[in-house]
């Protein structure tokens, strides 16, 4: 967003110094040529006045008196004169004249009328002085009126400072409908259904438009997914009934039957048990779907949660060959759920044992590694990392894992041989986001998959 709000500034910036800038030329020419014929003008009748006193001075006075009234002039207002006579020889006794000073007044004397022009940005002149056939006065006018040069460049530095103040505020203003619409957008986009542009909404112009399309858009949202998660909880309600009814036929039946440890009685409670966790476990993400916020906080030693949670999982999985490592920091305390987090933390390290292969005498393997850090002065401090050896998950589908039922393919479904119902991770990703924590996932560089859980302080 920060990059709408310099292009709306950039170009408000440069259109109003484009626009001053066309302005400040447009004057210059057009303007230019009367500014010159007036400081002609000037220049002349200021050259006369002081060409006249010099004379009156010269011919009363002496040079001398002349001389120090030349100095004076050129001390106080930084005007230079020199005052010849018919012959072309400066009467005052100064310092000898430069040669375009002396050009200048030659070229007076031959054409008997005054003469201006501008050198180096400084008016030159040249001025035959009535009162006083055949002397000429001429020298340069070096006031700060004509000599000021930053005085342009001191304007449009703050016309285009005052221009880039104007055009930020704008910008600015402009594009916070926009980034009002964008929170939004990310609430709606982190699971909070209620997220509204109201604000935004009430304007009358594309913007507002374009606001209540997106409050009609999460209305629908909104209806779909509560529907949706209504109806999954009332069908997962429904089944527990009939199931457990099924439950209690089978074990009748076994009673009755010749063969009670049939492999056909054994296979039809294994797949009960199946439904009957696939049941719970859709329960249990239903009532997580429907919360806010967490049921309770309260402070929770992470360090002991986790390792009471890994050396459970170790212990059902060293009969399969696998093994669980723990490196967890101590004394980590956090105001969670611990029931919540228990669920994510638990659902996960069971995803990994899942799908790590065993170890064998060929080769190391068969190992889970839980991790806990904590790491100040960032944004989510507290971070469980857990790994495993597994085949890891395809580049283009790490985002999707969390989304329930969502069974990555070819290696890791082989690996898993028909187990999970896609739900575990699904769970986790809920119980962490009620938390205000991020979870994320990442192959390893080594093989096997890395699952990020990061928690912000509380």
């Amino acid at each position: 967003m920060r990059g709408y709000t310099l292009k709306l500034f950039w170009w408000f910036w440069l259109t109003a110094a484009a626009t001053g800038l066309a302005h400040h030329l447009t004057t210059a020419v057009t303007e230019g040529k009367i500014f010159h014929e007036q400081m002609v003008a000037n220049v002349q009748e200021i050259a006369l006045v002081y060409g006249e006193r010099v004379a009156l001075k010269e011919t009363r006075e002496g040079g001398e008196e002349a001389r120090r009234y030349l100095e004076k002039l050129r001390r106080t207002h930084r005007f230079f004169g020199f005052l010849f006579d018919e012959d072309g020889k400066e009467m005052t006794t100064q310092q000898r004249p430069p040669d375009f000073i002396e050009e200048i007044a030659g070229e007076a004397r031959r054409t008997g009328a005054p003469i201006v022009r501008m050198e180096r940005g400084r008016p030159l002149f040249a001025v035959p002085l009535e009162e006083y056939p055949g002397l000429i006065f001429a020298g340069r006018l070096s006031n700060p009126f004509f000599e000021n040069r930053s005085l342009p460049v001191l304007r449009l530095s703050a016309a285009a400072l005052v221009a880039g103040l104007l055009s930020w505020f704008l910008a600015v203003r402009l594009s916070r409908p926009v980034r009002r619409l964008r929170l939004a957008v990310q609430r709606l986009a982190a699971g909070e259904l209620g997220a509204r542009a109201e604000h935004t909404a009430k304007r009358g112009d594309e913007i507002g438009e374009l606001a209540k399309d997106f409050n009609r858009m999460a209305d629908r949202i909104e209806a779909l997914l509560r529907g949706q998660r209504q109806l999954l909880a009332d069908v997962s309600h429904e089944l527990r009934s009939p199931l457990t009814r099924l439950g209690v036929g089978l074990e009748l039946l076994r009673r009755r039957s010749p063969s009670p440890d049939d492999e056909a009685f054994r296979r039809m409670e294994t797949e009960l048990g199946r439904l009957d966790n696939l049941i719970g476990s859709l329960l249990k993400l239903g009532r997580l779907e429907a919360l806010e916020h967490p049921e309770q906080r309260t402070p929770t030693d992470l360090t002991s949660l986790l390792r009471q949670i890994a050396s459970d999982a170790a212990f059902e999985a060293a009969p399969r060959g696998k093994r669980v490592e723990t490196d967890l920091a101590e004394g980590v305390v956090l105001n969670v759920d611990p029931a919540l987090l228990r669920s994510a933390a638990d659902n996960v390290v069971r995803n990994a044992i899942r799908y790590t292969p065993p170890r064998s005498s060929s080769r190391e393997g068969g190992r889970v590694r839980v991790s806990l850090v904590r790491a100040a002065g960032e944004r989510r401090p507290v971070r469980i990392l857990v790994e495993d050896e597994g085949p890891g998950v395809p580049a283009e589908e790490l985002e999707t894992i969390f989304v329930p039922f969502r069974r990555v393919e070819r290696a890791r479904e082989r690996a898993s041989a028909g187990e999970g119902a896609g739900l575990g991770l699904a769970i986790a990703h809920r119980a962490v986001a009620l938390h205000g924590g991020v979870i994320s996932a990442r192959n390893r560089p080594e093989g096997g998959l890395a699952v990020e859980i990061e928690l912000p302080e509380t």
